[in-house]
């Protein structure tokens, strides 16, 4: 079978016409579908957190996970964790995250809790982040127009 010229030519248009929409579908894929890990230390006077955190982004729900150590100057170091589910959409240039579920260990109240958003420690509160394409492997998460930390893709 031949391909006639006004054949092709409905084929070059359907395929210009295709091909942008995948890409976008592709790219918005790519925006609410992605897991990545940073490292994370807090330092406040002579105490600080040492943590190593997960999150991931699954079309409109997510999962944030950190596991690390909390330490005092001439104290023993307290094991600290937490896991939070949560609900996330775009508005703009920010994503928007509610927490649906917490999980954070020690249950006790440290210093450290009153310099984190509520949204890592109580149930259906938000945080408004813009998480900016580093390169094809990594985000920087800023908070309040500064920078709060890099995280890698997993």
């Amino acid at each position: 079978m031949k391909m006639t010229n006004l054949t092709a030519r409905w084929l070059a248009i359907m395929l210009a016409i295709v091909a942008p929409l995948l890409y976008a579908g592709y790219l918005h894929y790519q925006q609410n579908n992605f897991s990545c890990g940073g490292h994370l230390i807090i330092v406040e006077n002579s105490a600080w957190v040492d943590t190593v955190m997960t999150f991931s982004f699954h079309n409109g729900t997510g999962d944030y996970d950190s596991t690390g150590e909390y330490r005092q100057a001439g104290q023993s170091p307290i094991t600290v964790s937490n896991k939070v589910a949560f609900r996330f959409w775009r508005e703009d240039e920010r994503v928007i995250l509610i927490s649906s579920d917490t999980n954070e260990l020690p249950k006790k109240d440290e210093a450290y809790r009153h310099f984190i958003p509520d949204f890592f420690h109580h149930r259906d509160r938000g945080i408004s982040l813009e998480i900016v394409p580093m390169n094809a492997s990594s985000y920087l998460f800023r908070f309040g127009n500064s920078p709060a930390f890099y995280c890698t893709k997993n």
